[in-house]
């Protein structure tokens, strides 16, 4: 049986209508018709609950008739419109057959109901009882099926958002990671006519930079004391070529230090301040970063000389993207500002939960 294709309904929900359904129906049904008898003595008790039996078996092969039609005709494919006035047809006309082939015995049965309300009136009780019982059961099925569905666009529409989120956050670590490896060997390409010696030991920097960028982008978080290793290598690099035009301050805090953070974010802030505050000035200046834990939350920053804004070369795409991917990973639990302090320095500063535990978005 093609039960699980496309928009089919499980087979375990079939079972469920099949098995439960008409079994806790007919319990029901059995203890109503024991007592009705009870008050009618002209009735046999016995008898009559065979018949119900007889009856009520034929009407759940008439259900599994209806849901032999449903999947002959791929009606679960076919839209919600199209299944139920098809599906409904099906379940009246089978249960108003089944009515009527049970009509002769159900007269016998009867007779005495027949004769004091009318056969025309009995006739159209008995389809009309039987019609009551299969729409409930389509129903039921229709339920069923709403819900599977339901609970599987949820699933996949949760599976393409991570999927979509996933991808995107490869995007941005794509543009990240070339932005900063450009100008790692811009400064390399410096450094090499002014001092080969100490342009090997760049290279080796360098090589220990970009392993980590390339083994980092497979992960979402790092620990903060990883990446400020790495930061320590990519200003050691910087100062070969500034000199002493760079002057750098870090203060973090060993709980900060332990803390969880998107790779080379840090890096990127860090890059950031560098070339647009003491590169970009004759008498250089200090960049200073530093970390504090405060209450779960992670809060960085960094400051350089300068005035936001005054650079006609920065294009601002690795400050959006840092923001994207903390929207990403964090939601509204992170947040990424920079402006000016003073009129005098830049300040980046970011926070954002201290564990991956916290994160709103996986």
């Amino acid at each position: 049986m093609q039960i699980q294709q496309k928009n089919e309904p499980p087979f375990k929900h079939y079972l469920l209508c099949q098995v439960v359904g008409w079994g806790v129906f007919l319990i029901l049904r059995l203890v109503v018709t024991a007592t009705f008898c009870a008050k009618r003595p002209d009735l046999d008790v016995f008898q009559v609950c065979r018949w119900e039996i007889i009856d009520h078996l034929t009407s759940a092969a008439g259900s599994h008739l209806v849901w032999r039609w449903m999947l002959w005709r791929r009606l679960f494919d076919k839209g919600w419109k199209r299944l139920y006035l098809e599906g409904f047809a099906a379940a009246l006309l089978v249960s108003s057959s089944v009515a009527l082939a049970l009509l002769s015995p159900c007269r016998v049965i009867y007779a005495t109901d027949f004769d004091r309300v009318g056969g025309t009136a009995m006739v159209w009780f008995i389809m009309t009882q039987h019609a009551l019982v299969m729409v409930l059961w389509f129903s039921v099925m229709l339920a069923l099926f709403y819900f599977e569905r339901t609970r599987t666009l949820e699933v996949q529409r949760a599976e393409a958002s991570a999927v979509a989120r996933e991808a995107q956050l490869h995007a941005l670590k794509g543009q990240i990671n070339p932005h900063f490896l450009f100008n790692s060997f811009n400064s390399l390409r410096a450094l090499i006519d002014e001092n080969p010696a100490r342009a090997r030991e760049a290279v080796t920097q360098l090589a220990v930079i970009m392993r980590y960028s390339l083994t980092s982008s497979e992960r979402k978080v790092v620990p903060l004391s990883e990446e400020l290793r790495v930061v320590n290598l990519y200003l050691d690099l910087e100062k070969l070529r500034l000199g002493d035009r760079l002057a750098v301050t870090v203060n973090v805090s060993p709980e900060a230090a332990a803390a969880q953070i998107p790779p080379l974010m840090l890096q990127g802030l860090v890059e950031n301040a560098v070339k647009f505050g003491p590169a970009a000035r004759k008498q250089g200046g200090e960049i200073v970063c530093s970390a504090r834990i405060h209450e779960g939350l992670l809060h960085l920053r960094v400051t350089n000389p300068g005035r936001l804004g005054t650079s006609s070369e920065s294009t601002g795409t690795g400050l959006k993207n840092l923001r994207d991917r903390l929207q990403l990973l964090y939601g509204d639990s992170a947040w990424f500002v920079i402006g000016d302090e003073d009129g005098a320095r830049v300040v980046a500063e970011v926070s954002l939960p201290a564990t991956p535990t916290t994160f709103i978005k996986s």
